[in-house]
């Protein structure tokens, strides 16, 4: 647990250029990603969030079936399409935009998906106590966009996935998602506990993420602070928000 007694702030820009930057699978898959292997891209641990991969198709793509296990995974289209298949399930599914997948792979489960060409996507992997995972049996659910709900504040709003109103259901303990929107040259001010780190990536738009200068595809870190403002730019600010708990109850699985 985090001394509060001792706790400082600590609000930290991780631009998309200090990330890793990947094109791969012939340039038809473009991604970065500001978490790889239980560290955020400048090396600080990142708790039980895992990897978070934001990823960009310039064609069509398979990946083709391979494993996942202990895991729990959640994709976020954030605009196009990709159609699924999954052994816990066996059958194809699609998903689309605003659609939000997760996968509880548990002791074990194989996966393939079709991507379509213009896709964006988030990809988040996160520790649920992988080694006690290991121990249950994959779980796979697909969350349709009209699921979620926006809240509206005063020149923002605010949907719940994870935590909240948010209809879907993760077993990492302490973990809440949310996306954030804010009108023009509007602020944002949004609880938030002292003993999370509290990850803002930036969709779409610009402005001050508690107080720090952001743009598109930046990631603003957080810790040991009560509020998370975000103050818009002229074109408005779409942010993505992820919490966990700077100390999980159970030690963390790194660089698998």
């Amino acid at each position: 647990m985090v001394d509060m007694s001792t706790t400082t702030t600590e609000i930290i820009l991780l631009p998309k250029d200090r990330q890793q930057n990947i094109a791969a699978m012939g340039g038809v898959l473009v991604a970065n990603k500001p978490v790889i292997g239980g560290r955020l891209a400048d090396g600080r641990p990142s708790s039980s969030l895992f990897y978070w991969s934001h990823s960009h198709f310039t064609d069509d793509f398979e990946f083709g079936l391979h494993d996942h296990e202990g895991f729990e995974i959640i994709t976020v289209v954030l605009d196009g399409a990709n159609s699924h298949y999954d052994t816990a399930t066996r059958k194809w599914a699609d998903l689309v935009t605003n659609d939000v997948q997760i996968i509880q792979s548990g002791s074990g489960v194989s996966h393939n998906e079709r991507v379509a060409k213009g896709t964006h996507a988030f990809q988040i992997w996160f520790d649920p106590d992988y080694q006690t995972a290991l121990r249950q049996p994959a779980n796979y659910v697909d969350h349709r966009a009209a699921q979620f709900t926006w809240e509206q504040f005063d020149g923002f709003a605010v949907k719940d996935i994870v935590g909240g109103e948010g209809p879907v259901v993760a077993s990492t303990l302490g973990m809440a998602m949310r996306r954030v929107t804010v009108t023009a040259d509007a602020i944002a001010t949004i609880g938030a506990s002292p003993s999370d780190l509290v990850l803002c990536y930036v969709i779409a738009g610009s402005g001050l993420v508690s107080q720090t200068p952001a743009e598109r595809d930046d990631l603003v870190t957080m810790a040991g602070a009560s509020e998370l403002s975000i103050e818009s730019g002229p074109d408005g600010a779409d942010i993505f928000v992820i919490s966990v708990p700077q100390s999980p109850a159970y030690p963390p699985v790194r660089g698998r």
